[in-house]
C-alpha cells in the first residue's frame, strides 16, 4: 500500500500524520509530493525524509491535480503492485481512516476490480456530518453545490465530492494519470469519469477533523470552484451557443414567411449540429469516449425529444399569449438542464469496458455462491 499526500507548505500536522500512520502499519509505504512549498518548508520535509518517508519535490507550484499525477505515476513506475491511497497533508483524514481505505481497496484490487474506494464524510441516507457547526461554512456550501451538480450529471449521488482520501485499485492507477486537470479540478474530473460504466465507486465513512477556520487549506473559493464547474459552464457556453444559432434562425425563419413549427424544425436542426460536435469535445476528452456514429445516433434521438418538447412548450406559451422572445427563453431554461444531464448520462457515456478473466472467474464464484 502506498499512501499518497500532495503538500503545499504544510505544517507539522503532516509529520505527526507520517508518524501516526507508520506506528499502525509499519508496511505502508508514504509517498509525499512537495507541491513547490519553498525553502521556508524544507525543515519539514526534511524531517518526513528522516522518518522513511518517501519525498518528490515540485521546482514550482504545479497544483494538487499535478502533484497527484506525479504521485501516481511514481507508483506506477515503481511499485506497480501496489494500490495507492490519497490523503490530504492538512491532518484532517484520521490515520486509522486512511488505512480503512486502503484496507477495502486491496479487498477490491485482489478481485480484479476497478474501483475507487472514496473516504466519505457521512452516508448518502444521512446530511448530519454536514450540518455540524464545526464544519466550516465553506466546506458545507461548496459540498451542497458540487453534489447537486455532480447528481444532475451523473445521475449518481455520493455523499462527499470534496473528498481527498481516495483508494486506487491497481487497476485504476493508468486511469487515473490519463485524465486532465492540474489544480483541484482534477479531483472532481475524476468523479465524473469515474461515474461512468466500467469503474464501481465505493463509499466508506470516515471521521474528518476540522481545525478552526480551516486554515490550513489552500482551495480559493471564487477561482477553484470555477474550475471544478469548467465541465457545467462549458456545457452553458455551448447551450448559450446553440440558443444563439437557435432564435437567430428561428427568427429569420419567421421573418421570411414560414410557419412557426417548421420555423422551429429547422431552426433546430441547425443549432444540433452545431451543440453536438462542442459537447462531444466537452464531455469526454479521453479514450473511451464512444464513437461519433453511436453518439451522433443517441444525440438524434434526444434532439428529436427536445424538438417535440420545445415545440410543445413553444405552442403553449404563445397561445397563452406570451411574446415570441420571452416564450423562447423560458422553453430554452427548462430544457438546457433536461439536455445536459441526459447527455452526460446516456448520450456519451462509452460502453463499459470487457470483464477481465479474473472478474469473470469472480462474477461465476459469486454467482455459485448465491445459489
Amino acid at each position: 500500500m502506498i499512501i499518497l499526500i500532495p503538500a503545499y507548505k504544510p505544517d507539522e500536522s503532516l509529520v505527526r500524520l507520517a508518524q501516526q500512520i507508520t506506528e499502525l502499519d509499519a508496511h505502508a509505504e508514504i509517498l509525499v509530493v512537495d507541491d513547490g512549498s519553498g525553502s521556508t518548508y524544507v525543515p519539514i520535509f526534511t524531517e518526513l525524509a528522516i522518518r522513511g518517508v518517501t519525498i518528490i519535490a515540485h521546482p514550482a507550484n504545479r497544483g494538487k491535480g499535478a502533484a497527484l499525477r506525479t504521485g501516481l505515476a511514481w507508483a506506477r513506475a515503481h511499485r506497480p503492485d501496489h494500490i495507492v491511497v490519497t490523503a490530504d497533508a492538512d491532518g484532517q483524514h484520521l490515520p486509522r481512516d486512511i488505512l480503512r481505505v486502503g484496507a477495502k481497496t486491496e479487498r477490491m484490487a485482489s478481485i480484479g476490480t476497478r474501483a475507487l474506494v472514496l473516504g466519505v464524510r457521512t452516508l448518502p441516507d444521512t446530511r448530519a456530518e454536514f450540518t455540524e457547526p464545526a464544519v466550516p461554512l465553506r466546506s458545507r456550501v461548496g459540498n451542497a453545490l458540487t453534489v447537486g451538480f455532480f447528481t444532475l450529471a451523473t445521475g449518481t449521488r455520493i455523499a462527499d465530492t470534496q473528498t481527498g482520501l481516495r483508494g486506487f485499485t491497481t487497476q485504476m492507477i493508468d486511469w487515473a494519470l490519463s485524465l486532465r486537470g492540474d489544480k483541484y479540478e482534477y479531483e472532481f474530473s475524476m468523479l465524473l469519469r469515474a461515474s461512468r460504466p466500467g469503474v464501481e465507486l465505493i463509499e466508506l465513512p470516515i471521521v474528518k477533523v476540522y481545525e478552526p477556520g480551516n486554515p490550513s487549506s489552500h482551495f480559493r473559493p471564487i477561482r477553484d470552484s470555477a474550475r471544478i464547474y469548467v465541465p457545467l459552464l462549458g456545457f452553458l457556453v455551448s447551450s448559450c451557443t446553440g440558443f444563439i444559432v437557435d432564435a437567430l434562425a428561428l427568427f429569420a425563419l419567421v421573418g421570411v414567411g414560414f410557419a412557426l413549427l417548421p420555423a422551429i424544425v429547422l431552426a433546430r436542426i441547425i443549432s444540433a449540429l452545431t451543440n453536438f460536435s462542442i459537447n462531444r469535445m466537452l464531455m469526454n476528452d479521453g479514450a473511451d469516449r464512444p464513437s461519433r456514429a453511436v453518439s451522433l445516433g443517441r444525440y438524434a434521438i434526444l434532439a428529436v425529444g427536445i424538438l417535440l418538447a420545445n415545440a410543445a412548450l413553444m405552442e403553449v406559451l404563445t397561445a397563452l399569449g406570451v411574446m415570441l422572445i420571452v416564450a423562447k427563453i423560458l422553453t430554452e431554461l427548462t430544457l438546457i438542464p433536461l439536455s445536459f444531464a441526459v447527455q452526460r448520462r446516456w448520450v456519451f457515456l462509452p460502453a463499459p469496458p470487457p470483464q477481465t478473466t479474473e472478474q469473470n472467474e469472480r462474477s461465476r464464484e459469486l454467482a455459485t455462491h448465491s445459489l
